[in-house]
């Protein structure tokens, strides 16, 4: 599992003036919280943020190092939501979560699909379910991704949650659920057709 530095620093003063006065100065204001953890407030460099994260994957787990002018505190955290304006550009606040390495977390994990489908090759299509996986491991196993060989699969067959097997690595989706299936072509003209007649209906409606 990739693992990250990170540089913060610890934050006392809050309201609206001060934010505003953070971000023009570059930073970025955050909280770094978990469990059995006090809340800590923080900045970190809004430079440092895009440089790590331009080419960053899902479910880093970074060396935040915290300063609060004397003294320097290490801790394992793991970005739990980034909060952006309303052009989905600037960062406005990040939330950490410290994590323990001898704990499990849950996290979702992207799912890459491998190959071309024998049925997509005899004009099936493939209708996918489950772009990430819910799944609960220790922070040093949290896979990258997740991906899925389809080659061999023909028109008809699913892949379904109860089919993975993961290593070290528990699934919190039901196993009944379907990450992906090839459909006949039909299935698929006939659903194009239906949405199609809703979307006529709806406009009718509106002229009504």
């Amino acid at each position: 599992m990739e693992q990250v530095l990170i540089k913060a620093d610890k934050r006392n003063s809050k309201g609206k003036g001060v934010v505003r006065k953070l971000r023009a100065a570059g930073r970025i204001p955050g909280v770094l919280y978990g469990t059995h953890v006090e809340p800590v407030s923080i900045t970190v460099s809004a430079r440092d943020w895009e440089n790590i994260t331009r080419h960053m994957k899902r479910n880093v787990i970074f060396d935040m190092e915290i300063s609060d002018g004397a003294a320097i505190d290490k801790r394992p955290v793991m970005v739990k939501e980034v909060q952006r304006d309303g052009l989905g550009v600037n960062v406005l606040h990040i939330d950490f979560f410290q994590v323990s390495m001898e704990e499990t977390v849950e996290v979702e994990v992207p799912i890459h699909l491998k190959g071309k489908a024998k049925g997509e090759v005899l004009g099936g299509i493939i209708d996918v379910h489950l772009r990430s996986i819910r799944v609960e491991c220790l922070p040093s196993q949290i896979p990258e991704e997740l991906t899925l060989d389809i080659t061999e699969l023909d028109i008809g067959d699913s892949i379904h949650v109860s089919d993975l097997s993961l290593p070290g690595v528990k699934l919190v989706e039901h196993g009944d659920i379907a990450i992906l299936s090839i459909i006949p072509p039909t299935v698929e003209k006939a659903r194009g057709a239906a949405e199609a007649s809703e979307g006529a209906a709806e406009e009718k409606e509106k002229e009504e």
